[in-house]
């Protein structure tokens, strides 16, 4: 083992931004532009795109700058300490610190996994009052004690194997949720098929959520409810969900808004964000920021439910209120109508149950992945 700083294994490169009133910086762009905006949530190794990319005239801009595939993005602030590798060239705001390893001396993948292991060290690492920010000079001359080039392959190996096939169970899991679009299509949107059109109110309750309180330590302790926020939703890219970010006792539903949702309920964010959902798989609660819709079987699914909001989104905004930040109300989203017909229902699920279980079996592979790569990584670098 040798102790190296970070400034000698690799060139660490920083980004910028194109002034962003300059439309042609942007419009048509090609060149993928990350921010640390883009990795929030973001639960993959490698990122190709992100939600906006510059032109060649941006980029000659600023003084942002094109780093190869398989460098390491490091988000350096707001927050620090976003990971992720290049999956192909690319560039990125100043938020980033990005390192292009000398090969010849650390393995990329290996300082990928370093990276994400001690965030926390990182954080510690941060200045400044209004948000916390790690300088290059800071990070350049970060100690790091490696051994060989080949040593780090093999600690590591398995770690990659792990991300590899997470990466393969995602990419199927987007074609099945595409399928199961397809055939909802066919099913609920067929000009061809005649629908009846009911409230909401008349094929599902809604339900909303609450908050216990947060200085009662007794409502959050040992909790058994999962307790669901938009921020969970935003951050969960599938259409089913296991569990949320926190849980909470039966005293803290007893003692707060937050109601008890069932299983296989779509959960639709209200506010802020609104109209991102998820199927819980298990009884959850949620925050105020969420509402609930608890299927009534006769009439539809909780899958139906999903693709008809997912696929109503623009519908389910224009009917938000607010000044501070926009809201659906449960009175307002009852009185929208969507397409029920009970024989159709029934020919959707034939073809979709298949697809759907074995969807959850997928899922429930990389959760177990997450928590096998979680433990490995507690291993080597504890």
């Amino acid at each position: 083992m040798k102790k190296y700083y970070l400034e000698d294994v690799a060139e660490i490169v920083s980004g910028a931004t194109p002034l962003t009133k300059e439309k042609k910086y942007y419009e048509g762009g090609t060149i993928a532009w990350i921010t640390p905006k883009d990795l929030s949530g973001y639960n993959h190794k490698y990122i190709y795109e992100g939600h906006r990319s510059i032109t060649e005239e941006g980029y000659e801009s600023c003084a942002t700058y094109k780093i190869p595939q398989g460098a390491i993005l490091f988000s350096s602030r707001a927050p620090i300490g976003y990971v992720a590798v290049a999956g192909k060239e690319l560039c990125t705001n100043q938020g980033f610190k990005s390192f292009v390893c000398n090969e010849e001396i650390i393995y990329n993948h290996y300082l990928y996994y370093y990276l994400k292991f001690h965030k926390k060290k990182f954080e510690s690492l941060g200045n400044g009052s209004t948000f916390k920010e790690i300088s290059r000079k800071t990070i350049g001359k970060y100690e790091i004690e490696l051994p060989s080039v080949a040593e780090q392959k093999s600690i590591v190996d398995e770690l990659v194997q792990f991300d590899d096939k997470y990466e393969h169970n995602s990419t199927m899991l987007n074609s099945i949720q595409s399928l199961l679009e397809m055939l909802y299509i066919q099913y609920f949107e067929n000009r061809a098929i005649k629908y009846e059109r009911k409230r909401i109110a008349d094929v599902a309750e809604i339900i909303t959520g609450g908050t216990p309180s947060t200085r009662n330590e007794s409502y959050w302790k040992n909790g058994v409810y999962d307790w669901y926020t938009p921020s969970d939703i935003a951050s969960n890219e599938n259409l089913i969900s296991f569990s949320a970010g926190k849980k909470i006792s039966v005293l803290g539903l007893a003692n707060s808004g937050a109601k008890l949702i069932p299983k296989d309920s779509v959960m639709m964010t209200s506010r802020a964000t609104i109209g991102e959902c998820v199927i819980n798989l298990s009884e959850a609660t949620t925050n105020q920021g969420m509402l609930s819709l608890i299927p009534d079987k006769k009439n539809v699914n909780s899958l139906q439910l999903y693709f008809w909001i997912t696929r109503h989104k623009s519908l389910v905004e224009s009917i938000s209120n607010g000044s501070t930040f926009k809201e659906v109300y449960k009175k307002d989203i009852e009185q929208l109508e969507m397409e029920v017909n009970q024989e159709m229902l029934e020919k959707f699920m034939e073809k979709a149950e298949p697809a759907l279980a074995y969807y959850i079996s997928i899922l429930q592979e990389n959760c177990l992945i997450e928590e096998l790569r979680k433990r490995i990584m507690n291993a080597l670098f504890l």
